[in-house]
């Protein structure tokens, strides 16, 4: 029997199919012609979720947002033209964070190219420096339509499991585009082989080949030091870390935008308060460790990445991809494997601890005396210092709560101030490229793919950059609440050695925006609220997490007076550090703590 098919349709077809069939759920789609075919066969189902997001640029980190809380890939499609540029911050946080998102652009045919047919740019490998496959697709043909059904399966295959992060599909399609515009007659025969299910085996990316027991052995009685960058290996990571660290004796340094600050593992030998710590002059030199074995991203501040630098110690870099997480270049060994893996199997062949406990003990008092200024700053600090709010909204923080975190000052204050708690948190940022764009869209992608609440802490230029997202927060009943940190634009620079230069810096660095945040807020069906006192951010805090709606909660803070505090801060914590080296370099801890506790009640 012969049928009139679209061709466009068939080819689709076959591939959501079998992405379908490879675990693909959810697929954002943003409006145009030309991806007509992928837009039907995509909708014209029940196997996926479909959101359909207007602004591309918000639909690609709003489908970042998914895949990050999913941790499974995600479809997005868009039309040619400029359009899919829009995808491309997204697509660029996307593979620096290795979130699996499988991106299905559609195109002119190839030939138009360069021909001034309208909406047509050269879109081949459009992406190449940030993608980790690229097939241009061409145009349908059914008499190869099993190709169609190998991209599939070798977008999931690449782009979560072989080399993790997003992946790029450009299809061709020529006019007519709907189902019921006929460009084939084809046998009924050849539909049912098309869309007989085929086996297909997807593996694990190949680790590292490691003899743990020798490597243990060489850990044992090193002045060690762990390092976690950002991640998402889970609570089963945290408790083979501390696991590792009561092994060995080795202090764990959890960076701000990691979730291993919080949950309810044991936190003794957590060094939160190393980015103060590590400014006292002589710190490295007393404490510059023989072994630094880094997890993950390379941290946030700094002033630890300098630390890294300038160490001496023999640097292992652990993660599952292998990837080279160091802006130092000091790194000499990379290991692939996934961390809680490599922590698990090498504490598995440690009998008993060996390790001499006085290099832990002089880290975790370290801390210590940093903790308590850093409690005695916040509770004394008045209403609006941005150092406070981290701990203000822990504190406030439903159980197993999603907290987005922005980039720019909110991450770096929550790396400095922020505490180990036992409240479990999901913490979540975009640290992979550290934009500022797309925040909003991403923290509202994490909400929907959550039942827990999802609460985002963000700078003004970042909620302004992505206001239209706020408008997936009503098309998808999405409930947030965003703590907007309002300092007048561009805060951070008031951190910077661009500061000295007050007119330079007031003329173009600071970007005060003048706009009235309530009206763009309640414009989208959302609840403003101007903060006035600690008081009152706890109460907004606790009744948003639970009225379960679009919230933005705005602190209008002084970003100069902010600088100052945190000076004071680590001015402080220098003083106290200094006094305990001072103690400990003549072989005496327990004179070293005697000079801290002096100097407490001095």
């Amino acid at each position: 029997m012969k049928l009139s098919i679209n061709r466009n349709i068939i080819w689709c077809d076959v591939f959501t199919n079998r992405l379908s069939e490879l675990g693909v759920k959810h697929v954002c789609i943003s409006p145009g012609s030309r991806s007509t075919p992928l837009t039907l066969s995509f909708a014209s189902t029940k196997l996926f979720t479909i959101y359909p997001i207007v602004d591309e640029r918000s639909s690609a980190f709003f489908a970042l947002g998914l895949a990050k809380k999913y941790k499974s890939p995600v479809a997005i499609v868009t039309t040619s033209g400029t359009a899919v540029a829009e995808l491309y911050p997204a697509i660029i946080e996307a593979f620096y964070q290795r979130i699996p998102l499988i991106i299905c652009t559609a195109d002119r045919p190839r030939k138009l190219r360069g021909s001034g047919a309208n909406q047509t740019i050269n879109q081949n490998n459009i992406y190449k420096n940030h993608i980790r496959m690229f097939e241009d697709v061409g145009l349908p043909d059914l008499k190869n339509i099993s190709v169609v059904k190998k991209y599939a399966e070798e977008a999931v295959r690449v782009s979560f499991f072989k080399n993790r992060g997003p992946v790029h599909l450009n299809f061709q399609f020529e006019k007519p585009f709907e189902p019921n515009s006929a460009t084939d007659t084809v046998d009924v025969t050849l539909l049912e082989n098309i869309y007989a299910p085929t086996f297909f085996e997807l593996k694990e990316t190949q680790s590292t080949q490691i003899d743990f027991e020798r490597l243990a052995k060489k850990l044992f009685d090193k002045r060690g030091l762990m390092l976690i960058g950002f991640n998402s290996y889970g609570e089963g990571f945290a408790k083979q870390v501390m696991r590792f660290s009561e092994s060995f004796g080795f202090p764990v340094y959890v960076d701000g935008s990691s979730s291993l600050r919080f949950g309810s593992h044991r936190k003794d030998n957590i060094i939160e308060n190393f980015t103060a710590i590590v400014r006292a002059k002589d710190f490295q030199e007393n404490y510059d460790p023989e072994l630094i074995i880094q997890f993950g991203s390379a941290p946030t501040a700094n002033v630890i990445l300098e630390f890294f630098k300038n160490s001496k110690a023999e640097k292992i870099l652990c993660n599952e991809f292998g990837d080279l997480n160091d802006p130092s270049l000091t790194a000499k060994k990379i290991i692939r494997m996934n961390p809680e893996f490599f922590c698990e199997s090498i504490c598995n062949t440690v009998a008993q601890k060996k390790y001499s406990p006085e290099w832990l003990d002089d880290w975790r008092a370290l801390n210590a005396t940093a903790a308590i200024l850093k409690e005695e700053l916040i509770e004394n600090s008045s209403f609006p210092f941005e150092g406070r709010i981290p701990s203000e909204i822990v504190a406030c923080l439903p159980d197993k709560s999603n907290l987005f975190v922005s980039n720019s000052l909110p991450i770096r204050d929550f790396d400095f101030f922020a505490s180990t708690h036992n409240k479990r948190l999901n913490i979540f940022t975009n640290r992979g490229a550290s934009g500022i764009d797309g925040i909003i869209s991403t923290a509202l992608g994490i909400a929907k793919a959550s039942k827990e609440p999802t609460f985002l802490v963000t700078g003004d230029l970042a909620f302004f950059h992505d206001m239209n997202g706020l408008h997936n927060s009503i098309k998808f009943k999405i409930p947030i609440t965003i703590i907007l940190i309002n300092n007048g634009g561009g805060g951070i620079f008031e951190s910077l050695p661009i500061s000295e230069y007050r007119e330079v810096m007031k003329d173009n660095f600071l970007t005060p925006l003048n706009i009235n945040f309530k009206k763009f807020v309640e414009a989208y069906g959302g609840k403003h609220v101007k903060i006035k006192s600690w008081n009152h951010l706890r109460k907004e805090l606790k009744l948003s997490s639970i009225s379960r709606k679009l919230a933005v909660l705005e602190v209008i803070t002084d970003a100069k007076k902010s600088k100052l505090i945190r000076q004071k801060y680590w001015s402080a914590v220098i003083k106290q550090i200094n006094l305990y080296i001072k103690g400990a370099s003549k072989n005496n801890n327990f004179l070293g703590a005697l000079y801290v506790f002096f100097a407490f009640f001095a």
